[in-house]
């Protein structure tokens, strides 16, 4: 996992040195406190790509890694990446595809990989705000640490929200629903909220919150995580 998560990183590298489109990059580092199955306060970092390949086009990257010790033994560690494309069929509704992956064995993963697309549909868009729904299939596997990996298909929805206070601070909700598609007591569901002050030119000032609610944890493992996030972004 920690291999991908390099290569990841490289790749977008790679592709910052010869931009063909419009691309916009930002690299976070701060603190982040959790609750659940691992209750630490750990640094993180989390660099992310978004690159406007053409007016219809748009692509977006995020990889972020969580690590912390308590009196020299380990307290958390994650590491994710996440990878989105979005082909615009009108001005209003378009096809996406998505692939993640994740490593986190406090909830009960050595690797967890995620292929998914669908359809999406811009539902309120305006200088003030956004709002975008989604809906599709997505297919999970996992490599868990303590049962056997398994293979699901799950049906997925989500909401993506963006507020402009004004023209340097803004805020963001996502929520996403995945719900397997022969165990619909196996659903999950992430909510995620964010605040991003300008401090000066490209240096911002990121809050964030995530609540995690998995109703068919990993075997030993409790079904409500939640992070928390405050740290410094700078985009170029």
């Amino acid at each position: 996992m920690k291999k991908i998560v390099a290569m990841g990183l490289v790749g977008c590298a790679l592709l910052a040195a010869d931009p063909v489109g419009t691309m916009k990059q930002s690299v976070e580092l701060g603190y982040i406190g959790s609750t659940g199955n691992s209750e630490s306060q750990s640094l993180n970092a989390a660099y992310k790509n978004d690159y406007q390949y053409a007016a219809d086009t748009d692509m977006h990257f995020k990889a972020d890694i969580l690590y912390g010790e308590k009196s020299g033994v380990k307290s958390d560690e994650r590491y994710r990446l996440f990878y989105n494309v979005n082909r615009y069929i009108n001005s209003d509704l378009f096809a996406y595809g998505e692939a993640s992956a994740i490593r986190n064995t406090f909830e009960g993963y050595n690797q967890q990989y995620n292929l998914g697309a669908g359809l999406g549909y811009n539902i309120l868009k305006d200088e003030k705000q956004s709002l975008k729904g989604r809906g599709g299939l997505q297919f999970r596997r996992s490599n868990y640490t303590s049962q056997p990996h398994d293979n699901f298909y799950y049906l997925k929805g989500g909401l993506d929200y963006l507020y402009n206070f004004s023209k340097t601070n803004q805020f963001t909700a996502n929520w996403n629903l995945l719900d397997n598609l022969k165990r619909i007591k196996d659903y999950e569901t992430v909510v995620n909220l964010g605040l991003k002050m300008l401090i000066v030119d490209q240096l911002s000032f990121k809050m964030g919150f995530e609540i995690k609610y998995d109703n068919v944890p990993p075997q030993g493992k409790k079904k409500t995580d939640t992070t928390t996030t405050a740290g410094i972004v700078y985009t170029f």
